[in-house]
């Protein structure tokens, strides 16, 4: 398994819950600040990464996932794919149940507050590619693509993330303080009798 980049500070959540309960319009601009600055540097570092020409000369020309259409490699689109999401939701862990029998069990997640995703699939599949195994494409690409970065995988999120987080936290953290400061002040403390 690849190595992963984290930053966490622990009850960002429910500090912005508590800023949206009192001012909802600081909430929304917390979100834009965080997605200006930090997103913004997160998003122009993963598309420096992406390769000029396609990773391999057969990738334009049809789709990378049988039977769905729009999956060949575009440039444009991989581009285009690249963005951030600031506050997703974490999930509890659970079973499901699909209507030919059988089950399968998704893990928790946390809350997080920033998020770096390749929304294009072509563009998914060639930053992916052979994270759990090899196969002949993965062997294709090592060989024959144009790579600006890294040659395993990823090969353009993980290592633009790395390659800027400093900057990101420091942007981040800047922010964080300014939500603390504006719950502190909302908080109220009651003396138990």
């Amino acid at each position: 398994m690849p190595a992963t980049a984290s930053y966490q500070v622990y009850g960002i959540q429910e500090a912005l819950a508590e800023i949206n309960k009192v001012d909802r319009t600081l909430r929304r601009q917390i979100t834009k600040d965080i997605q200006a600055g930090a997103g913004t540097r997160l998003v122009t570092a993963a598309r420096s990464f992406i390769p000029t020409k396609p990773p391999l000369s057969r990738m334009v020309n049809g789709n990378m996932i049988k039977g769905r259409d729009g999956t060949g490699w575009s440039r444009e689109r991989v581009l285009a794919g690249i963005r951030t999401v600031v506050g997703k939701r974490g999930q509890r862990s659970r079973t499901v149940t699909f209507s030919n029998g059988r089950t399968a069990d998704f893990k928790a997640t946390q809350y997080q507050l920033l998020v770096l995703q390749q929304k294009d699939a072509a563009g998914a599949i060639w930053d992916h590619a052979g994270i759990r195994n090899g196969g002949q494409f993965v062997t294709n690409l090592l060989a024959e693509g144009e790579h600006v970065g890294p040659k395993a995988a990823p090969r353009a999120l993980e290592p633009a993330a790395n390659s800027v987080l400093p900057a990101v936290e420091k942007e981040v953290e800047k922010i964080i303080e300014r939500v603390m400061s504006i719950v502190n002040r909302n908080l109220v403390t009651t003396r138990a009798r």
